[in-house]
């Protein structure tokens, strides 16, 4: 097997291994654990070449030091690691990182004859490469290993993992978010693969964009909340000794906002704009210690965001104050010749990136390209060795923050980094923190006649595509970048033997109903309308990841609504579940019984469907993104609040004031942002605010929660705030704050809620305005929405205060 062929080599390496500079150990501080990380870099540092500091910056494909049985490197893909091609792909040109893209599953390290792509073979490949890269490199520098991990570990099949974020942000749970987070750090550190590439900070505020899902919230308080928690549960230290994980903001900046919904295409960005609303959720997760940046695929007003240094050098490391690494999205120096031609060669583009403030390139592919490219550029005076060096400074801290250099591997190359034997109990570990998040985001968005809870024994019959499809129901990024297999697509989905274990709606229903039946025909089901307590049909979409996922009018497709159309006429009572990674276009399931959002992603979603359904929880999920309406056609005349049809989008725009007359074209949403049902009711009274604060203080609201319902339940309480005046159009309400209130039926409790005065900051001036944000002295309005409305803006209770 190839990994015991490696061990015997590695067992023959030496710490004074390669060329022999530098090798008295007594003199190398870098390997001292005692010492602190600013001198065990400053050494390391002043020992290195320039050829060495090139790599460092160079992330390539994992995949090219692997090979299959007597295969060229990188043609198999992820295969088994081999020691010409270790050699070749990273030690020969110095590269400092390697990318587990997201098509990229290890092969069978076992010998067991396995699809492999266990916790146990990302764990074994992760020895034998990171043992290779230390004995055979000239001073021993570990490597960084990264994946994308934006729910989980989502690559090992059998690891269980959470709702997508835009299902997570729909629990307003932060804390959720943070073990979400901490959960998957385990698995990451016991793998080896601790640099994370999560989370997504992109407000979601295009329903057309494909990776909608990724994203927290369309409101940047709910986003930076969400993402600041992960990011801390991601940066959880592990135990003494071991490795720690590192979160990775993504994608800075604005990478959500391309004009016509369509992934990586141009944004056309105002200052003021990027300033005050989209600046201020990547701020959440930075401020909360996060070690790297991902850059933007995309380009901003006509510039490349990988050359831009306005975006990366004056606002995220001037005006945000972000010390850590900056990576660039997969291919993306390149492309700034390949594709945006604004470089004339490589190290033309490797010049813009970096002058711009990129620290590291996720090249993917010719390390010795990247090499070349760097040392003319510094030959030529392109890039300045200083600018060099502060970038190695940044990935050396980073890699001394992970533990990379104290592994036993380090010390000892013959001698494993980690226990490989132990990541699948880490990794498949879990579920019951998987479920409670899957529980608490789902959002009940219709409840004719208190259809539910379905009583127990009620005959129910389960029909639709998406019952019993782990592929639909988790969505992209599961598995494999465009999900798991099954998805339809051309490429780029998980292995048909690797779906990983869990609930699906359907085997969640029949293990909470003894009565319940599986009839995916639709002349069946209908046929079995006079023997039907009740249907539940689950529909939604395909998995899909970035590209694959634009679409110009999402919705239900015409033969999921036929099916809908056709339950309905039966006169039974029909509850839609709707899987899907965005708000979709119900059509007729607008008008079901009930309608409940599952959201994609959890594993076990299908147990938290069963469970909101016969009522063992409540539901406490609210849209953290507007749903847009679905009608068959524009409004009448001059009716601005008239249902739009699909593709009214992005809705944030008609949330701004205008003078507009169109029809729909004002805030028309099916169901608006923070919209939710709950099984129980909830009343609201006695808000007050601080009176007075200065444009720097904070803000603290108190107002009495109660639950007038029958039973426990939890309330979500959005806390905006309205400008009655305002130097520049804002929308009719700001989030600044939330909490969730958990209360026995009967109960009431008195929450606080503190917010900082900059929440309500912008970036002041005319037109051109581009300034970092700050807060207008003047009068402002604290208010609550009436609860289960879907009436934007309807407000229940208000409190004025005074910023100065």
């Amino acid at each position: 097997m190839a990994q015991i062929a490696l061990a015997a080599a590695l067992t023959l390496a030496t710490v004074d291994a390669a060329t022999g500079a530098s090798a008295d150990s007594a003199q190398q501080k870098y390997l001292d654990k005692t010492a602190s990380v600013s001198a065990r870099v400053n050494d390391l540092l002043r020992r290195m070449t320039l050829p060495e500091k090139a790599g460092q910056m160079d992330q390539q494909l994992v995949g090219n030091a692997t090979a299959a049985s007597g295969g060229a490197c990188g043609a198999a893909g992820f295969n088994l690691p081999t020691a010409a091609c270790m050699q070749s792909a990273i030690v020969d040109q110095n590269v400092g990182s390697v990318l587990a893209g997201g098509s990229d599953n290890p092969a069978d390290t076992t010998g067991s004859g396995t699809s492999g792509n266990t916790a146990q073979d990302w764990a074994n490949d992760y020895n034998t490469i990171q043992q290779y890269a230390i004995a055979h490199s000239r001073l021993h520098i570990p490597l960084s290993f990264g994946v994308d991990a934006v729910h989980g570990f989502g690559h090992p099949w059998q690891a269980p993992l959470f709702p997508q974020s835009i299902g997570m942000g729909a629990t307003w749970d932060p804390s959720a978010a943070q073990a979400g987070g901490a959960m998957t750090a385990a698995g990451l550190r016991s793998t080896g693969w601790t640099w994370a590439f999560a989370p997504v900070q992109d407000l979601a505020r295009d329903n057309r964009w494909g990776r909608t899902y990724e994203t927290w919230a369309e409101e940047p308080a709910l986003s930076a909340a969400m993402g600041a928690a992960n990011v801390t549960g991601l940066q959880t230290p592990g135990p003494a000794g071991g490795l720690t994980a590192s979160a990775t903001v993504k994608h800075f900046a604005g990478y959500s906002q391309s004009v016509n919904g369509h992934d990586r295409n141009e944004a056309l960005l105002p200052m003021s704009y990027l300033q005050s609303t989209i600046l201020p959720s990547y701020a959440g997760a930075i401020n909360a210690g996060a070690d790297s940046v991902m850059v933007d695929s995309g380009s901003i007003n006509g510039v490349p965001a990988t050359s831009s240094h306005y975006l990366l050098t004056d606002i995220l490391r001037g005006q945000m104050g972000f010390k850590g690494v900056i990576i660039s999205d997969y291919q993306d120096v390149q492309a700034l010749q390949t594709t945006y031609h604004i470089a004339a060669s490589l190290p033309d583009a490797v010049a813009e990136a970096v002058n711009a403030g990129l620290d590291m390139s996720m090249e993917v592919n010719g390390p010795d390209k990247w090499q070349a490219a760097i040392i003319a550029d510094v030959g030529d005076g392109k890039i300045k060795m200083s600018t060099i060096n502060e970038a190695v400074r940044r990935i050396l801290t980073m890699k001394f923050q992970l533990g990379l250099f104290d592994q036993p591997c380090v010390a000892d190359p013959g001698k494993p980094c980690l226990n490989a034997s132990a990541a699948d109990a880490v990794v498949t570990s879990g579920r019951d923190q998987t479920l409670k998040a899957a529980q608490e985001s789902v959002t009940l968005l219709r409840n004719q006649n208190n259809v539910l809870p379905l009583a127990a024994g009620s005959r129910v019959v389960v029909t639709g595509p998406s019952a019993d499809s782990m592929t639909n129901q988790l969505g992209g990024w599961s598995v494999s970048w465009q999900g798991v297999a099954g998805a339809g697509h051309v490429c780029c989905m998980g292995a048909p033997d690797q779906i990983p274990p869990g609930s699906t709606a359907l085997t969640g229903i029949m293990g909470a109903d003894t009565q319940a039946k599986s009839i995916p025909d639709q002349a069946a089901a209908v046929a079995a309308a006079p023997n039907t307590d009740a249907y539940v049909a689950v529909v939604g979409e395909k998995a899909y990841a970035e590209g694959l996922g634009d679409n110009p009018a999402p919705a239900l497709p015409p033969d999921q609504q036929a099916l809908i159309s056709a339950l309905e006429a039966t006169g039974k009572p029909v509850v839609v579940v709707v899987e899907a990674g965005r708000p979709v276009g119900l059509g007729s399931a607008e008008k079901a019984n009930a309608v409940l959002m599952a959201y994609q992603g959890s594993t076990e979603a299908g147990q938290a469907v069963a469970d909101v359904l016969f009522g063992k929880v409540d539901p406490s999920g609210h849209l953290s993104i507007s749903w847009p309406s679905d009608a068959p056609a524009v409004g009448g005349d001059f009716n601005g609040g008239a249902p739009s049809p699909l593709g009214d989008e992005p809705k944030f725009f008609d949330q701004l004031p205008g003078t507009g007359s169109g029809p729909g074209h004002s805030y028309n949403p099916l169901y608006p942002f923070g919209y939710g049902l709950s099984y129980t009711t909830f009343s609201h009274s006695a808000l007050a605010v601080t009176p007075y604060a200065s444009s720097h203080g904070k803000l603290t609201a108190t107002l009495t929660v109660a639950n007038t319902g029958t039973r426990a339940g939890t309330d979500i309480v959005p806390l905006y705030v309205a400008q009655p005046v305002s130097a520049s159009a804002e929308p009719p309400q700001r989030l600044v704050g939330f909490t969730r209130v958990t209360l026995a039926a009967g109960a009431s409790q008195t929450v606080k809620i503190t917010f900082p005065a900059t929440a309500l900051a912008r970036s002041q001036g005319d037109i051109n305005a581009s300034g970092p944000p700050t807060v207008e002295p003047g009068g402002y309005v604290l208010q609550i929405d009436k609860e289960a409305d879907t009436t934007p803006y309807d407000v229940d209770l208000s409190a004025a205060f005074t910023l100065g």
